[in-house]
């Protein structure tokens, strides 16, 4: 079955909270964090031209109870979304800036996507 991101709404420059669950192979048995590996996170943008830009420096930036990422231990993923990951790289009244997890244990790897959906305060 194809990943399907969620969409998360917040308006720019601002912060927020987001969680989710690391799962294994079945999509659906919590992963506790004494058995990953690995946790990275990209956010990205991919502009009106075609082309790809990263936000915030978070180009597969490990996140493995780092850099504004905690993960219990029970695999609960919580980020602290800064302002720079909501920071607009072009001028739309809404701005895609997609959110890819992915994570690697000793028995395989997995991911979550999220559309965070920015809201730009200057242009209606």
């Amino acid at each position: 079955m194809p990943i399907v991101p969620r969409d998360f709404t917040l308006l720019e420059a601002t912060t927020g909270q987001y969680t989710a669950q690391i799962v294994g192979n079945d999509g659906v048995t919590p992963l506790p964090l004494a058995t990953l590996t690995t946790l990275t996170l990209s956010l990205y943008v991919v502009k009106a031209d075609g082309t790809i830009q990263y936000v915030n420096g978070r180009n597969a930036q490990n996140v493995l109870n780092a850099n504004n990422v905690t993960v219990s231990a029970g695999g609960l993923i919580t980020w602290a979304i800064q302002t720079a990951d909501t920071t607009l790289i072009e001028v739309l009244p809404f701005e895609r800036h997609l959110a890819v997890f992915q994570w690697t244990w000793p028995n395989g790897t997995g991911k979550h996507e999220l559309v965070l959906v920015v809201q730009n305060l200057l242009v209606p």
